[in-house]
């Protein structure tokens, strides 16, 4: 694949417009999976409660861990350090957005 972007249209084959609506159609039923999973994990984390790790039949089945994460905020970064300097830190990284048009 080259790394120049062509920003013109093109009409997709059938091949290509069959794996979209498949592509469309798996995304949805991915989304309607992830949601009942959600919900069936929040009814395991109500059951747990306080605890970390759940039993089923005597066997360590579960674990509901805490762990903690570190951000920058970028706000205050740039309220504190001059243009250049946070220039000097940025990275710049280019990719592609794949993303459905809906109708």
């Amino acid at each position: 694949m080259s790394t120049e972007i062509s920003l013109e249209m093109i009409d997709l084959d059938t091949v290509a417009s069959t794996m979209l609506s498949a592509y469309i159609e798996a995304k949805q039923k991915a989304k309607e999976w992830n949601e009942k999973a959600d919900a069936y994990a929040e009814q395991v984390k109500a059951a747990m409660g306080d605890h970390t790790i759940g039993l089923v039949n005597g066997r360590e089945a579960v674990r509901w861990t805490q762990y903690e994460t570190r951000r920058i905020d970028t706000a205050t970064i740039r309220k504190l350090l001059t243009a250049e300097q946070v220039k000097n830190l940025e990275t710049v990284t280019i990719t592609r957005r794949f993303s459905i048009v809906e109708e």
